[in-house]
């Protein structure tokens, strides 16, 4: 079967443009109060209203994707008043997802619009590169305060295969986006293998500011954005490593369903981005690094009983991972036969721009 790479262009709902939604499909409920530092992002579209996930990292800096908050056609940051940032349920202000929501009433809900938006300056929605944008808030959310916002970007996100990962988020549950939930969603994902994951999508193979993932149950994945990829501490802290970019799959039509067989996931990393934080808002990288320690349980991809095994540290070595590399490519994962034809390229190509 033929892999195809969901357009990004497709998958944005910034503008409300294209009417597909930002979602985790087939996740499970888990309280906001154990992740509180996750915000609800609602975007003012041309003919809809969409939503997205952020994060605090301080009370008045939320981190989130660029195609979140940028336009997609100029990659150029939307106009603060057309961004909405809070933190719990509004399904029932949102309504059905893709409909038209005057931002209004999203403010009467208690959010409010950014002072500042930041899309980092090398983003490119053909090239999916440098997908970070930051939000500056002219005065703390409700209850956002330095003592529950809770969250610090991990310096080093393991990258050994099968390492366990959780992704959260506020969008819409379903691959049709019918509907918003009204509790947080989260999903668990594993580390995917360097081989298999640069067979998937070319340009992993060099990229340093990104990190392959996959659904350990197939029911359930991230999809077009709406995964912030989160980790807890050994001290209980939890940790930012990253928010979704790009969506790969088997199914070789160009259409969002995430939860199709073969699925895999590439995030952002948000430890690349340490500086260029530093230089767009008033914080130190103390303030927003954690200095934690990790420890990653092992998680078999597709495992539809979400089991886990014995855990592996942050401090696995190169070769280590290179091993479980080998053994990955070379058993189980090379009967899946991930490969990316080159006329994919040229028909994702050709589908940029006939939406440019």
């Amino acid at each position: 079967m033929k892999f195809s790479v969901v357009a990004l262009a497709l998958a944005t709902a910034g503008s409300g443009v294209y009417g597909l939604e930002k979602r985790i499909v087939g996740g499970s409920a888990v309280s906001s109060s154990a992740f509180s530092f996750v915000t609800n992002i609602v975007i003012d579209g041309d003919s809809s209203t969409s939503v997205c996930t952020g994060a605090l990292i301080s009370p008045t800096v939320v981190i989130t994707s660029a195609y979140c908050v940028a336009d997609p056609i100029s990659n150029k940051a939307l106009a603060p008043n057309r961004i909405a940032v809070g933190q719990g349920k509004i399904s029932s202000i949102l309504g059905t997802a893709g409909s038209k929501v005057e931002l209004t009433k999203v403010l009467a809900a208690g959010y409010a619009i950014p002072q500042a938006v930041n899309v980092h300056p090398g983003y490119n929605s053909i090239a999916y590169s440098d997908n970070v944008a930051v939000l500056v808030l002219e005065k703390p959310l409700v209850n956002a305060t330095s003592a529950n916002v809770g969250a610090k970007i991990i310096k080093k996100p393991s990258t050994t295969t099968n390492a366990a990962y959780t992704a959260v988020g506020w969008g819409a549950t379903s691959n049709d986006g019918a509907s918003y939930p009204n509790q947080l969603q989260q999903t668990t994902l594993a580390v995917g293998s360097k081989s298999v994951c640069s067979e998937i999508w070319a340009p992993y193979t060099n990229l340093t500011n990104s990190l392959c993932l996959a659904p350990i149950k197939s029911s359930s994945n991230v999809c077009s954005g709406d995964g912030l990829l989160v980790k807890v501490a050994t001290d209980q802290s939890v940790g930012l490593a990253g928010i979704l970019n790009l969506v790969a799959t088997e199914d070789d039509v160009p259409a969002v369903k995430c939860t199709e067989e073969g699925a895999v996931d590439f995030f952002t990393t948000f430890s690349n981005y340490v500086a260029w934080l530093t230089q767009i808002t008033p914080l130190k990288e103390s303030d927003f690094v954690s200095t934690a320690s990790f420890s990653y349980d092992s998680a078999d991809i597709g495992d539809d009983d979400q089991s886990s095994s014995e855990s592996e540290s942050d401090s696995d070595s190169a070769s280590e991972e290179s091993s479980l590399d080998d053994v990955d490519s070379e058993s189980s994962d090379a009967s899946r036969s991930f490969k990316l034809a080159a006329p994919l390229v040229a028909i994702a190509s050709v589908a940029f721009g006939a939406l440019f």
